[in-house]
């Protein structure tokens, strides 16, 4: 019956965007209401037994009034006033039925009931607001005191033991309505403090999960943006620019012939094993994968140090090739033996995100652009033999520690003019 009621003054007195708190607190004024006005009628009605009708007069006045407040609010929603007009009653009444009776003695102390208006202030207007109601009790007690003797020359029909009652009453109403909004409360604040650990859970596991989800995700994405996005990750477009810059391509040599004579199992073990080798290789020069497709490897050389990066991507291409002659020991280890042939360019190039937008979604590739990843392409696809060929401007930059062997008569596919080549020895 109490939950019926409570959905009942939650569906009738709070807005619907209300948050959860102003709900609790609206809820619980509208019960201490309730409360109060079925205890004014009783205590009219024991008044009224009594022959007291003035006093009856006074909680039965109440109830009229609290009934007529509580329409009102369920048709105009206006919560404030009605929180005003109820504090107000609230700790005016029982001090007027206090009055009546003639005194603090003869009415038991009736003017207890009246705390529950700063108490309620406390709940339902918060601190700073509570004060005034908390200093208008203690007024109206510091009043009651100082005329508590004229009330006591007023004729009253109350005995002794009827004051006794009065007070029993008194004081186990007001903690028994205390004792309910309190615990009324609480559990409120448990089931918010519950509720807000499952979600505290959720948060955390949702947390969890996409943490393993941008840690699957990375190893999808190169280093260099990356970087780019955590050194400014406000920027939310990565347009291509131009960078100097070196770029470094790979392939397996007779590729196409191994994967007619071993099981595709093989060819992607053997493949995965050796790309790996060249990964610790490249990244302990400075490179970035920036991506593989099949037997071949991409990777871009930056570097803060103009000519630098050159001298980088040279270096890890003797490391690849060294680490690649030894056919035995990869056939012992179950992986195919390679041969490895790798081209080299370097230049500006436009590096950035090349943007595929379709009308769902969108999708991003991050790369060099220009005729100096397209020349380190086509080297890489010319040479033979596990050799590394690279660019003029490549070898303009590492000429002073590398022993370079020109080349003649060099024919790209689609490339005219390439300018001098070279053959790293």
């Amino acid at each position: 019956m109490l939950d019926t009621l409570i959905q009942y003054l939650v569906r009738s007195g709070c807005l619907p965007e209300d948050t959860r708190e102003q709900v609790t607190r609206k809820t619980a004024l509208m019960l201490l209401v309730f409360l109060y006005t079925l205890l004014s009628l009783f205590w009219g009605t024991v008044y009224l037994l009594l022959g007291l009708k003035l006093s009856a007069a006074v909680p039965y006045g109440y109830g009229v009034i609290s009934v007529l407040t509580l329409l009102v609010l369920f048709s105009t929603k206006h919560y404030e006033t009605f929180r005003f007009i109820q504090l107000f009653l609230i700790l005016l009444i029982p001090f007027l039925a206090q009055w009546s009776l003639g005194g603090f003695s003869p009415s038991g102390a009736v003017m207890l009931w009246s705390v529950l208006s700063p108490m309620g202030a406390l709940m339902f207007s918060g601190p700073r607001r509570a004060w005034a109601w908390f200093v208008g009790y203690l007024l109206l007690i510091m009043v009651s005191v100082v005329f508590d003797t004229v009330f006591t020359m007023s004729d009253h029909t109350v005995s002794a033991l009827v004051s006794a009652a009065f007070f029993v009453f008194n004081i186990a109403g007001v903690t028994s309505i205390a004792f309910f909004l309190l615990r009324y409360f609480v559990r409120k604040g448990e089931e918010t403090i519950s509720e807000l650990g499952e979600k505290h859970h959720q948060v955390t596991r949702e947390k969890a999960r996409l943490y393993k989800i941008k840690s699957m995700m990375a190893n999808f994405v190169p280093e260099i943006p990356k970087k780019m996005i955590e050194e400014n990750p406000e920027k939310e477009l990565l347009d291509k620019y131009i960078q100097d810059a070196t770029v470094l391509f790979l392939d397996i040599e007779g590729f196409a012939s191994l994967t007619e004579k071993y099981p595709y199992e093989t060819i992607n073990q053997t493949i995965e094993h050796h790309f790996s080798l060249f990964f610790d290789l490249v990244k302990k020069q400075g490179g970035d994968i920036n991506e593989t497709a099949g037997d071949g490897m991409m990777v871009i050389f930056l570097d803060s140090v103009t000519g630098e990066h050159a001298g980088n991507a040279v270096r890890a291409a003797l490391d690849i090739l060294a680490c690649c002659p030894d056919r035995s020991e990869e056939m012992k280890k179950g992986f195919l033996p390679i041969t490895v042939n790798i081209g080299i360019n370097s230049g500006e190039v436009y590096l950035g995100s090349t943007k595929l937008r379709s009308s769902e979604m969108d999708r991003w590739t991050f790369t060099a652009s220009g005729p100096v990843t397209v020349l380190a392409a086509r080297l890489s696809n010319y040479a033979q033999g596990g050799r590394i060929l690279i660019g003029g401007e490549t070898a303009r930059r590492v000429k002073e520690q590398y022993t370079l062997q020109p080349l003649e008569g060099v024919s790209l596919k689609n490339l005219a003019d390439v300018g001098p080549l070279f053959a790293v020895v």
